[in-house]
């Protein structure tokens, strides 16, 4: 009896022993609480670690760290939790957090990384983070965010961005448009007010809209080439179809080109043949087209369109203009009310440059401006509603002239203006009247009209420059700037409210007109825009090379 007493006592002792050892090798301890870190049940406390661990229990609702040293949060730093609601860092010098850094947290609904040195998020650092709620990046380093990072948070109702140095540019373009459209119902705590760029420099975020960004890159790519050289390029709408007429003052002719729809290319359409020919002028009165064709040597004259069936060529002579002696421009007027003129620019020295007017038969002239001015160019615009026209000329400063009672009447000139030999005008409708004024000898300039007289704003620096031509392209202004001794320069026109005009070191000036693209084109003398089928052409004509046609292309930027 004792002996088997004695056997079940070993036996159970023996099972004891194999329990215990099963426990020790087969079923290793839940946890064990990291050094330096404070453990209880649910949460775990790291102060000053440099790294993240790992062997905290999986069970923890709660997890911290402060002051730690790490450089970076990498992928998946976290064991899967089912239980971990709640993640802070705070006062650590750790300055990016990569991609599914948070992996496997997917019941996590509070993460509060604040008070760090946080530089850079990747796109999909929160990838993975279906339950989270609350997400703040206080007090940080950050200048911007990487597009659509919150769109990997499907729960989350506030997003805290206090504290931060954010730059307001395009990068954060996609925030403000993610404010008021997906993300709308989501509280957002913005970041301190913007420092740059210095346009919205004190605004809030909260405060922007999608229209004070500007996020679209531009620039121009050759498409096609015409030989010859060119003198003028002119762009026309008749009859619904888009032309272009190229003038060729070696060959004698006026070049037209028509958009071919079904090739999608400008063809050659049709020419009118004279004789040292410096500028051809498209003119649509009604259902009519009549070119003014501007000769150095023969005499200038009109061509009507005839479009009789068996016609070898579409233009007749309409009428000649024996009073033109040395033509240099030739210019459309602005019609008023319902009258057509336009104005024949005379360089000779004792040339009285004309304004022709159509009186329903034929054009005659209907006023002669000054003689001995050897007249080089004239634009005509509306200031303050009302027609006018700028005459530059090689013995004055431009001359502004108002239109009234059918007669142009000098009204001031600009200042500061000597040997302008072209202006060319643009509107903006916030911010008034502008002018491109180019010179061939010194830096060509861009003014403004205050009301009574055009005032300078910016000079850039050109040489042998004989055209400063605005163009509308895309939505902005641009100007561009051909050079006989280099390459011809495109610039953008900055929105009004973001303009600066200051000295910079002594030495020129900052302002509304910012360089875009140099285009490798010497000798350029006229620029000119096209759109047709949702595209944009610009064609330049070379005095010196060939007439290259560009597209104007723009790609969204804010990615």
């Amino acid at each position: 009896m004792e002996h088997s007493i004695r056997l079940s006592f070993g036996t159970v002792f023996f099972l004891g022993l194999l329990s215990l050892y099963q426990t020790q090798w087969r079923r290793p301890p839940k946890w064990i609480c990291p050094v330096p870190c404070n453990c209880s049940i649910d949460s775990v406390l790291c102060d000053g670690l440099n790294f993240i661990p790992s062997t905290y229990s999986s069970n923890i609702i709660s997890l911290s760290f402060r002051r730690c040293a790490f450089t970076s949060i990498p992928p998946r730093s976290f064991s899967p939790s089912q239980t971990l609601h709640i993640l802070l860092f705070t006062s650590s010098s750790f300055d990016t957090i990569a991609d599914d850094a948070f992996m496997g947290l997917k019941y996590l609904e509070y993460l509060f990384i604040e008070n760090n040195k946080i530089k850079s998020i990747s796109k999909d650092a929160f990838r993975g983070l279906k339950s989270l709620v609350h997400l703040s990046l206080a007090n940080n380093h950050l200048e911007s965010l990487p597009r659509g990072l919150f769109l990997n948070l499907p729960a989350v109702t506030h997003v805290d961005l206090r504290g931060n140095p954010m730059h307001c540019d395009c990068r954060l373009r996609w925030i403000v448009q993610w404010m008021s459209g997906v993300g709308k119902n989501i509280a957002v705590s913005p970041p301190l007010p913007c420092e740059q760029p210095q346009k919205h420099t004190g605004r809030s975020l909260s405060n922007l809209s999608d229209r004070d960004f500007y996020c679209v890159t531009s620039k121009m790519v050759p498409r096609w080439t015409f030989r010859l050289p060119s003198l003028s390029v002119k762009s026309f709408q008749y009859l619904s179809d888009q032309y272009v007429v190229i003038t060729h003052p070696f060959e004698g002719r006026c070049t037209f080109l028509e958009w071919d729809h079904v090739a999608y290319v400008f063809r050659h359409h049709d020419s009118i043949k004279g004789v040292s020919i410096v500028s051809c002028l498209p003119l649509v009165i009604g259902d009519q087209l009549f070119v003014v064709v501007a000769q150095l040597y023969g005499g200038s004259s009109i061509y009507r369109r005839d479009p009789s069936p068996g016609s070898t060529t579409s233009f007749r002579l309409f009428q000649h203009l024996s009073e033109v002696r040395k033509p240099n421009d030739i210019e459309p007027f602005l019609t008023v009310e319902g009258e057509y003129y336009f104005m024949v620019v005379d360089s000779a020295k004792s040339g009285a440059s004309t304004l022709y007017k159509w009186d329903g038969r034929g054009f005659y002239p209907q006023q002669r401006l000054p003689r001995w001015h050897r007249d080089t160019d004239a634009e005509p615009l509306l200031l303050s509603g009302s027609p006018h026209l700028i005459m530059s000329s090689g013995s004055q400063r431009p001359v502004v002239y108002r239109f009234e009672d059918k007669h142009l009447r000098r009204l001031t000139d600009i200042p500061e203006a000597w040997d302008v030999y072209a202006v060319k005008h643009f509107s903006e409708p916030e911010a008034g009247v502008f002018a491109c004024l180019v010179r061939y000898m010194g830096d060509s300039s861009l003014v403004r009209w205050d009301g009574s007289m055009f005032r300078q704003l910016q000079q850039l620096p050109s040489r042998g420059s004989l055209v400063f031509q605005p163009l509308l392209l895309g939505q902005r202004w641009h100007a561009l700037l051909g050079h006989d001794f280099g390459y011809a320069w495109v610039y953008r026109l900055e929105t009004w409210e973001h303009w600066e005009v200051e000295e910079v070191n002594g030495e020129g000036q900052k302002g509304p007109l910012v360089p875009l693209q140099e285009l490798r084109i010497l000798e350029a003398r006229a620029f000119t825009s096209v759109k047709v089928w949702g595209r944009q052409f610009v064609f330049v004509a070379s005095f010196g090379g060939d007439t290259v046609v560009y597209e104007y292309v723009q790609v969204e930027s804010s990615v």
